[in-house]
């Protein structure tokens, strides 16, 4: 794998794999021969204001309660909605705009392997929607040229909050929600 911070890219421009640091914004051709191994850091300990309300590793805030994967626990879409029902709780869904934001910024302290977590966001029938019973897909906030048409299962982008359309099968960090 790549080192802690680094990304592997397609950039249809050059036709070619482009490198990115999202640690100090560094992009290049060739792949990182330096940094960590990948194997990530230690889990961020949760404190008990931090946990709130809810049951052991989760986050309390907005009266819910949310699991961020650990470093190295990513999953397809399909498999982060099936891990995050195992956990007694679904695929994160904005119920508030900065919901998004609160994750970016939690997620800055935790660190995940990759720079996307799933939401339970999916197109179907060439309309985005959160799934049954959540609030209707309005006012998304898509990162720059998205959604691009790459895939039909969306990701927030974890250094900006945005929303990305990504491949279902791509392997992801994930956040999982539940009522407090």
């Amino acid at each position: 794998g790549l080192p802690y911070g680094w990304e592997k890219k397609f950039d249809g421009k050059m036709n070619g794999f482009v490198y990115i640091d999202h640690v100090t914004g560094e992009t290049r051709t060739s792949p990182p021969t330096h940094g960590s191994s990948g194997t990530g850091p230690a889990p961020v300990q949760i404190s008990a204001r931090e946990q709130g309300a809810c049951k052991s590793g989760w986050r309390y805030a907005f009266n819910f309660c949310y699991y961020i994967s650990a470093f190295a626990e990513i999953q397809s879409h399909s498999g982060a909605q099936a891990a995050c029902k195992t956990q007694g709780g679904e695929l994160f869904w904005p119920q508030f705009v900065y919901e998004s934001f609160f994750l970016k910024k939690t997620l800055n302290k935790v660190k995940i392997s990759t720079h996307f977590f799933w939401t339970n966001g999916e197109k179907h029938g060439g309309k985005w929607d959160w799934g049954i019973g959540h609030p209707a897909f309005s006012n998304p906030r898509w990162s720059p040229g998205q959604p691009d048409g790459s895939g039909t299962c969306l990701a927030v982008y974890s250094h900006t909050g945005f929303l990305d359309d990504q491949p279902c099968e791509t392997q992801y960090n994930y956040v999982c929600k539940t009522k407090a």
